[in-house]
């Protein structure tokens, strides 16, 4: 990590251990964000789970992998480039928003060395310390017993809701041989909702590609300059309406967006041609993303969008398309129920077995055993999709429903802001 002591060395000799800055300071900072860079690449060269994406100079990802750094080397330089940060002050409020952010994300790289050393703190510690996500009370006000009751009275029947909802969704399952289609079309529409309130910038793309081997449903890599990679899982199977989720959550107005607005908004912030996995700005991230499917459409065009386009490129009948979208988007709302399955299950109140029943049976998860190797290898970045979601609307501080062009400017400041923290519960 020569490098990274070099630039930190810099900063301390140039900002005086904490003094008030000046305008000789600017450098400074440029020089702790490169570090910050170089730093992150170095912890995702040892665990490629910890580095989420980066789009700068392929010169700094090649030095990291050329000096191969241990963490205890990363995690020493990024406490020491916090440090300095927390103790030196620059006159500018823009300079004094990106030092406050760049602690923050540092502060998270040495929280994720601890844990990948071993450190298993509880489920509310490591996601305050990881994410800046406060979680001192229930993740969600919904009342789940009546939410469980009406996808009951949706699906009568014999069997338990469970038995009866898993058989349910099997009928709007999307055959592997047309998945490229109705994905494709899925993003399309996604595109149109968000392009109507959201300029796109000319020549914008994403490219989609299919993979069998992955702990995510999909994923998403900005690439820069409007340019984004996303690869969708085909091995797990996906219904129409959870394409659509998908869609809007990796593409528009969900991760490829989100980059697209950072990258014009904020140019020459170094800091931001990365992004750790592990961080408040994967907060911001995943949960603007997890939000991103219903700002884009209302149940009813969702409905219309489902049936009359998705569900004949799937090859499905389309008699109860408004019946599938309506039964997903009350399992939806369960998100806060997961959240504290996730909790009990990672603070140790559940072992593997119960908590899988308990998802099946709380949350009507299928699936459920797939969700805790989740948990088991991401432990709390399950809160960014769940408690982070509740606190994203919260955020967006939009009080007439009816409002929609209020809350798609809402979401745009939002989350062209990387320093902007979510509100907490409290």
């Amino acid at each position: 990590m020569l490098r990274a002591i070099v630039l930190i060395a810099g900063l301390f000799a140039l900002t005086g251990c904490g003094r008030p800055g000046s305008a000789t300071q600017s450098p400074d900072l440029a020089a702790a964000a490169e570090s910050y860079v170089r730093l992150v690449l170095a912890l995702g060269d040892r665990d490629s789970d910890s580095l989420d994406s980066y789009h700068g100079p392929p010169a700094w990802m090649a030095d990291a992998r050329a000096r191969h750094a241990t963490l205890a080397d990363v995690q020493r330089d990024a406490r020491a480039l916090a440090d300095s940060l927390a103790s030196t002050t620059f006159q500018k409020k823009d300079d004094e928003v990106r030092r406050a952010f760049l602690i923050r994300q540092l502060r998270a790289v040495v929280v994720r060395i601890d844990i990948l050393g071993g450190a298993r703190p509880a489920f509310a510690e490591e996601a305050r310390r990881l994410f800046g996500l406060e979680t001192t009370t229930s993740a969600s006000a919904i009342d789940a017993p009546t939410i469980r009751a009406a996808v009951d009275r949706e699906l009568p029947g014999k069997g338990s809701t469970t038995e009866r909802l898993f058989a349910f969704e099997r009928r709007f399952l999307i055959p592997g041989d047309r998945l490229p289609a109705v994905m494709a079309r899925a993003i399309e529409g996604c595109r149109a909702a968000t392009a109507t309130h959201i300029p796109l910038p000319p020549g914008e793309r994403v490219d989609v590609t299919y993979v069998r081997d992955s702990p995510w449903s999909a994923y998403t890599r900005y690439e820069g300059h409007a340019h984004s990679t996303i690869q969708v899982n085909a091995a797990l199977p996906l219904t129409v309406d959870r394409a659509v989720d998908l869609a809007c959550h990796e593409a528009y107005p969900g991760h490829h967006t989100i980059g697209m607005l950072i990258e014009s908004r904020l140019p020459g912030q170094v800091e931001l041609l990365v992004q750790p996995a592990f961080s408040p700005q994967t907060l911001l991230h995943e949960s603007a993303s997890s939000s991103a499917g219903t700002l884009a459409f209302s149940e009813a065009e969702r409905v219309t969008f489902e049936r009359d386009v998705l569900f004949p490129l799937a090859g499905l009948e389309t008699t109860e398309a408004a019946r599938h979208v309506r039964v997903s988007r009350l399992i939806d709302q369960l998100h806060g129920v997961e959240a504290e399955i996730a909790r009990r299950y990672l603070d140790g109140e559940l072992d593997f077995p119960r908590a899988s029943i308990a998802l099946e049976r709380e949350a009507l998860m299928p699936s459920a055993d797939l969700t805790l190797k989740f948990l088991n290898r991401f432990r709390s970045y399950a809160a960014t999709y769940t408690i982070g979601r509740d606190r994203f609307w919260q955020a967006l501080r939009v009080t007439n429903e009816d409002d929609l062009d209020g809350r798609w400017r809402a979401y745009v400041d939002l989350v062209s802001n990387p320093a902007q923290a979510l509100p907490s519960d409290r």
